[in-house]
């Protein structure tokens, strides 16, 4: 098992609509089209165990649309195991 995190903030994360929520506990509702979201808080410790669905918070970007405020989402771990990484910035020594 890697140490590495399942999620990281600035990771870039696209879902299918039954692959995600909005929302949390009462308030979560179920996904709608395509996600594209920018992930600003993860919760710890999600590589160490087996949850489906894990809690981030981010920031939505529809296609052609403007940003969304910053809301909490749940998503299905695979998809997540197959998250868009952006470059490093800066020289890589």
């Amino acid at each position: 098992m890697s140490d590495e995190p399942l999620v990281k903030v600035g990771d870039i994360v696209n879902a299918e609509g039954e692959d995600y929520y909005r929302g949390t506990g009462a308030n979560r509702r179920p996904g709608v089209g395509d996600l594209h979201l920018r992930v600003t808080q993860v919760p710890t410790h999600t590589h160490d165990d087996n949850r489906e669905w894990i809690p981030v918070r981010g920031i939505e970007k529809p296609m052609g649309k403007p940003e969304r405020p910053e809301a909490e989402y749940v998503i299905r771990r695979r998809v997540l195991l197959d998250i868009e990484r952006p470059a490093p910035k800066g020289p890589t020594w």
